[in-house]
């Protein structure tokens, strides 16, 4: 049985605990900080080598760690990464990474804080840049990241590989409405290996892309301030197999919270390429999961649209299903009502997509925003187009699973769901997408557990604990004890260490260095099964 054990201090020991009686056999997982240290806030650091992340170890990542451009950044299967306030991995231009997760063993990057104490911005966040082409020269990457230039002519850019992952707690906040997102993808182009990611509790987009072309599947976006899916400054890859659920009590305090969100770029011009991503079988679920809770979503609460769709965006959805928001589809501006009603076939489509919003906006007669575009009724409902749901009604119309448990969704069509057998692939746009025959994210013919999200997501992040000891027994099943994290840590001149057992014994605690000798014995007691017990040490005597 393995024991795995926390580093402590500026001497980089490690602690081990016992319980006498037993036999054990001992492990660790060393804390190593990686970047410019603790608390350095937004300091940049450099890596101008090729560094290759080791899963034995518990990685702190501090200041905007940037991976130089012709370097590397490797992080194989089941590593963790814990994020300090602000920390920032940044792949430069230039620049490659490799996320290579696994379903058994996902890459995580998740809050350096504890678990119950973890909150949406606790830091930044990932951003990968390439040089696939984007509608403007040399821009900077949002998040108020000096050095984030991105785009070139290289459609074919290939940044690496980046599956089953997870990015928990991200968005620092820099200033308002100047956040890092989730995972942010500039000028990625289609070489590049994307699918598998999890974003949870983002303070701003769980996924944006500002231009490029990279293709992207198996998508998933929890618990997102702002929105889940967001293209700008001219995407043009294709998207499917994404799923996307929003917490009724979290909103971007300064704007609009919507599904997706799209603009060629801020002003709306006509730079081409144009933003044109098409996505297919999108599941996403807005804060009213539950029937009851439309009309009783917080008070002041900014959610708003599934789709807000602008500023001259060919903005592409099939396949897809929208419920649980309080209205439908926003199309807004002159060039964006042309692409979508262009002839002989539109720039901007939505297809085969069933929508369920609960109320009407002000002033329009469905649940579309008619103040906008007063067509925009007529067009969703154009029946070549096969769309559903102008009319309001409640998440319960779509025949999904129990949606009832934040933590445990099951979003899978049921029997006598509108979205089985009525997908469509005869459209030119989607060529290349995986032919299937239902709407939404998930294969109706199987249960949640044996869907594409099984094993590698986690809906529950908040309890998770990434660095356990486990103290493993000569007895038919293990038992689990614990050391809480030390304080503080790194310490000087002193730490309190605090740990606790499943069970009455005699409790030893000693520190070990980094070669695994013993160094000290901290501790050696009766202790009373989970009671926790205290050592301060000054890491001398």
């Amino acid at each position: 049985m393995n024991h795995r054990f926390r580093k402590i201090g500026w001497a980089a020991l490690l602690l081990g605990m016992a319980v006498a009686s037993q036999a054990f056999a001992y492990a660790f997982k060393p804390e190593v900080v990686i970047g410019p240290g603790i608390d350095t806030g937004r300091t940049p650091y450099h890596q101008n080598w090729n560094r290759i992340l080791d899963p034995d170890t518990l990685y702190t990542l501090t200041g905007i760690y940037y991976v130089d451009s012709t370097y590397s950044i490797t992080i194989p299967a089941g590593t963790i990464v814990q994020g300090d306030t602000a920390a920032t991995l940044i792949v430069s231009r230039g620049a490659r990474i490799h996320v290579n997760g696994t379903a058994a063993d996902p890459v995580v990057f998740t809050s350096r804080k504890s678990p119950g104490a973890r909150a949406r911005g606790d830091w930044g966040g990932v951003v990968l840049l390439g040089d696939a082409p984007c509608n403007k020269v040399d821009p900077l990457i949002e998040g108020g990241i000096i050095g984030g230039t991105y785009g070139g002519s290289n459609a074919a850019h290939d940044i690496g590989e980046f599956y089953y992952a997870r990015i928990e707690y991200p968005g620092y906040r820099f200033q308002l409405n100047n956040e890092v997102n989730g995972l942010t993808m500039g000028a990625v182009g289609s070489g590049s290996e994307i699918h598998h990611v999890q974003v949870s509790y983002s303070f701003d987009d769980a996924f944006e892309w500002f231009g490029g072309t990279v293709d992207c599947d198996y998508l998933v976006a929890f618990g997102t301030t702002d929105d889940e899916f967001d293209t700008d400054f001219g995407y043009q890859g294709k998207i499917q197999f994404a799923y996307g659920q929003k917490d009724p009590n979290l909103w971007d305090p300064t704007g609009e919270t919507n599904g997706f969100e799209t603009d060629n770029d801020a002003s709306g011009s006509g730079d081409v390429p144009f933003t044109g991503p098409t996505f297919s079988n999108v599941t996403l679920i807005g804060p009213a999961r539950q029937d009851t809770m439309c009309a009783n979503l917080p008070t002041g609460n900014k959610h708003q649209y599934a789709g807000l769709i602008r500023r001259q965006s060919h903005h592409k959805i099939f396949n897809s299903v929208l419920g649980g928001f309080r209205w439908g589809f926003s199309i807004r501006d002159a060039g964006t009502i042309a692409c979508a009603t262009g002839t002989p076939d539109s720039c901007m489509v939505i297809r085969c997509t069933s929508l369920a919003a609960c109320e009407n906006p002000s002033g329009s007669t469905s649940v579309h925003d008619e103040g906008r575009w007063a067509g925009v009724t007529s067009w969703y409902d154009a029946p070549w187009f096969g769309n559903t749901g102008s009319v309001a009604r409640n998440l319960s119309a779509l025949g999904l699973g129990d949606m009832s448990d934040f933590t445990d969704p099951n979003p899978v069509p049921q029997s006598g769901s509108e979205l089985i057998n009525s997908a469509c692939f005869g459209h030119p746009y989607l060529g290349g997408f995986q032919i299937v025959t239902y709407r939404g994210a998930f294969d109706p013919a199987l249960p949640m557990n044996q869907q594409w999200t099984e094993s590698w997501t986690n809906f529950d992040p908040q309890t998770t604990d990434y660095n356990p000891c486990f103290a493993g027994v000569e007895e038919s099943a293990p038992v689990k004890a614990g050391f809480s994290r030390s304080v503080p840590n790194p310490f000087n001149p002193t730490t309190t260490i605090s740990c606790s057992i499943p069970r009455a014994g005699l409790v030893t605690v000693d520190v070990y260095d980094a070669a695994g000798n013993h160094v000290r014995k901290l501790h050696e007691a009766n202790e009373s099964a989970g009671v926790a017990s205290s050592v301060i040490w000054d890491g001398k005597s």
